[in-house]
């Protein structure tokens, strides 16, 4: 008895097990169904419905060869150039859903007008890139055809006038104004250009510790300095653009800089500018980066114990001289510092080919050293190694080859100008000193006895 209940609670068990997940693979179908019948319905609307409409609303004309061979006949629209047309297109919705007001354009050629007066003119439709021409078709138009009025072309350049108001801040100052564009042509009937002065517009800095740029519509003004509204009116820009540089000054110091000089040397070297700083004038951004004008850079090889000399001062980029074009001296000094020549005796070799060998020639490399006094009264040839580069080698023959000079032991010396030397390459040992065969690390030769 016990054991019948126990299986029939065992069966119960088990079909609620299976209930829970039954429902969630029906859920699973259920789910999956609804997303195919979604789908199937966004390709049925997208690609296999029927054609439908869309309307655009004031979409302008343009009027090809307005600016070119309109003009060239001295002609021009006085009226109708502001036509706007709502445009009813016929398409698949994958194409009407790429078309707006900013993209479609209603184009309108003047080629084939030829006098003053009315004019009737067809336009075309430009559909933006993506769409398939064939694909759609304007089914209505709010004009079938452009009219326009012409009239005879004439034109006037007027000067364009800026008027700053306000004051900058302390310590500031303007420089001139610029204008884009400085003059504009303009064009219409000749009644209407007559009273046409200038373009104007004003600009205001009060407090401005900065250029000050602005960018307004054209306005036209007449000899009386009234406005003049006339939409007949055409410019060569419907924009003018004034920048008033916000200027300041600044006092910068002159320098001299220098190159190759050894250690505590760099300390002895006495270098009086006159004058020692001069006044730039600049927009105060480009006044802030500059902490100093260097005059010149000088390496040590080119310097002497005591020479003066005289420089042009230009300004950086986008700054001035307050007075003007300048020249500063330069006066300078070696303060302890002294000059001598030794012979080096300690000569090496590097990249010697195999199988040659490098013959000294006699007397060893002269080298120029200059540095501290002490150390240069205290400095013998045995501080000094000379290496020569033999890269350039092929075979036999006179190789001249440049020459690396170092100096060990003093770091307030260097060796002044650069170095060479011409050996002659064997394919021997020769029978007495010096010679360095190739081969392994680079080689001492020995000193060459004098004869």
């Amino acid at each position: 008895m016990s054991e019948r209940i126990s299986d029939t609670n065992n069966g119960t068990a088990n079909s609620e097990a299976r209930t829970p997940r039954f429902n969630r693979s029906k859920t699973v179908q259920v789910i999956i169904s609804i997303l195919v019948a979604l789908a199937l319905w966004v390709y049925v609307d997208v690609e296999k419905a029927p054609e439908r409409t869309k309307t655009i609303r004031d979409v302008p004309v343009e009027f090809s060869g307005e600016n070119t061979t309109l003009a060239d006949k001295n002609l021009m629209l006085l009226s109708g150039y502001d036509t706007t047309i709502d445009l009813k297109i016929r398409g698949p919705k994958r194409e009407l859903v790429k078309m707006n007001r900013d993209n479609v354009r209603v184009i309108a050629s003047t080629s084939s007008i030829d006098s003053v007066g009315v004019h009737q003119l067809d336009w075309t439709v430009s559909f933006p890139d993506g769409v398939v021409r064939t694909n759609v078709s304007v089914e209505k138009a709010s004009l079938s055809q452009i009219t326009v009025t012409v009239g005879e072309l004439y034109t006037k350049e007027v000067p364009v006038e800026c008027q700053v108001i306000g004051e900058v801040a302390e310590g500031y100052f303007t420089g001139d104004v610029v204008l884009d564009p400085k003059v504009l042509t303009l064009r219409a009937q000749r009644d209407d250009l007559l009273n046409v002065s200038c373009a104007k517009l004003t600009v205001d800095i009060s407090g401005a510790t900065r250029s000050v740029v602005q960018t307004v519509d054209v306005q036209l003004y007449d000899y009386d300095g009234n406005l003049v509204e006339n939409s007949n009116i055409r410019t060569s820009a419907s924009l003018i653009q004034a920048k008033v540089p916000v200027l300041t000054t600044k006092e910068v110091a002159l320098a001299i800089e220098f190159e190759g000089v050894p250690g505590a040397a760099a300390d002895s070297i006495v270098c009086d500018i006159a004058p020692k700083t001069v006044r730039l004038n600049g927009e105060a951004d480009v006044l802030a980066s500059i902490d100093k004008l260097v005059l010149a850079t000088l390496h040590v090889d080119d310097l002497g114990l005591h020479q003066q000399n005289s420089y042009v001062v230009t300004p950086p980029d986008g700054t001035w001289l307050v007075n003007g074009n300048e020249v500063a001296t330069a006066d300078i000094t070696l303060d302890g510092i002294s000059e001598t020549t030794l012979t080096v005796t300690d000569l090496s070799f590097t990249d010697l080919p195999a199988g040659l060998y490098a013959v000294v020639p006699e007397g060893g490399l002269t080298v120029r050293l200059w540095g501290l006094s002490e150390e240069i009264e205290a400095i013998t040839a045995e501080n000094l190694r000379a290496t020569a580069d033999m890269s350039t080698v092929t075979g036999q023959g006179s190789f001249t080859v440049p020459v690396t000079v170092t100096v060990s032991g003093f770091s307030d010396v260097t060796v002044r100008g650069t170095y060479e030397l011409t050996l002659t390459i064997t394919d021997t040992p020769p029978q007495t000193e010096p010679a360095v065969p190739a081969g392994g690390e680079d080689q001492t030769v020995p000193e060459v006895p004098e004869t």
